[in-house]
């Protein structure tokens, strides 16, 4: 495991380790805790090397490290004492907390378990031939609770089934048949304990997130949000440009619909227009009316008025006549 360096600093040599850490806290935006202690020396240089792009890992005792924070100027960096880190570690990067994270978590590899670790997740051995021949391991297998059967030479997992829970400890026979089975269990790799970033302390769990899913989240709540304040009508540099643009379709669409004779809408409400009447001449079946029968219809009650007409016409002069034959005898 890592360790420090065993040999003696002198006090020049410690002030300087102090004086880096502190240059380092001060002018990266991003300080992280991690814990290194149960991380290969070997493992670690590896590592190292592939974060060296976007992170600087720096260790050092414990008392320096805490020096350095306590006399940085930074605002509320106190809290990165804040970690549980067994063996504790800087890590420097321009990356925000969620994205080293991620890059830290991309960076671990799967290891072998030796008996005595703690098992990160539940530990599954799958169902199908496992290579291995009847023997000890068969017996093994099936204490563990696996369905287990030899077939042509063979031992086989007839069902996947879970032999180590996550929090448990595994046990030297536990490594055994993981070896065997060829599982390795454990991820070798750089534990982020704390980040600090702009005054903010971040935890591991907080920072272990589904991106993908965080992404989709903000974009959904942003387009709804959006959505509220057009329809809302709140205007602002986002919504000013659509809600404009859907009162300008409204008001082209009344336009047209009220057959209002504007530059703009004038090509659009003859379409309009002729649209309406050929729905209405749709619905309209002209072909199975008699116009001939319809015109004969009309013609006798012309002539029927006509005739009604005449006759108190004709009804009015007799009246008249006598009238004045009447006048005539009184005179007489």
């Amino acid at each position: 495991m890592v360790q420090p360096k065993p040999k003696r600093l002198t006090r020049e040599q410690k002030e300087e380790k102090v004086e880096y850490f502190k240059e380092e806290i001060e002018s990266n935006p991003v300080i992280g805790i991690l814990d290194m202690h149960n991380l290969p020396a070997k493992q670690l240089q590896e590592i190292k090397k592939e974060m060296k792009e976007f992170a600087k890992v720096r260790m050092s005792r414990k008392t320096l490290m805490q020096i350095a924070i306590e006399q940085s100027d930074k605002e509320d960096i106190a809290q990165l004492e804040e970690n549980e880190a067994i063996q504790p570690a800087f890590i420097f990067s321009e990356k925000d907390p969620f994205q080293l994270y991620s890059l830290i978590q991309a960076n671990k590899t799967s290891a072998a378990a030796q008996g005595g670790e703690i098992a990160p997740n539940d530990i599954e051995v799958p169902d199908g031939d496992t290579g291995i021949g009847p023997g000890p391991m068969l017996g093994k297998l099936q204490q563990k609770g696996l369905n287990v059967q030899v077939d042509d030479g063979s031992i086989h997992v007839q069902q996947p089934g879970v032999i180590i829970e996550k929090g448990e400890e595994i046990t030297a026979d536990d490594a055994e048949i993981l070896n065997q089975l060829g599982i390795e269990p454990l991820e070798i790799g750089l534990d982020l304990d704390v980040a600090y970033s702009e005054g903010e302390l971040f935890t591991a769990e907080e920072l272990d997130i589904d991106v993908e899913q965080y992404r989709t989240d903000v974009e959904a709540a942003a387009s709804g949000a959006f959505n509220l304040a057009v329809n809302a009508g709140i205007i602002n540099e986002t919504t000013a440009e659509t809600i404009v643009q859907q009162a300008v379709r409204k008001a082209k669409n009344l336009a047209i619909s009220e057959g209002l004779p504007f530059e703009e809408t004038i090509e659009e409400a003859l379409a309009y227009a002729k649209s309406n009447a050929d729905g209405l001449d749709s619905q309209l079946d002209l072909e199975s009316v008699d116009l001939d029968e319809d015109t004969e219809e009309a013609e006798s009650e012309e002539t029927e008025e006509e005739d009604e007409s005449e006759q108190d016409s004709d009804e009015s002069e007799e009246s008249e006549e006598d009238s004045e034959d009447e006048e005539d005898k009184e005179e007489e």
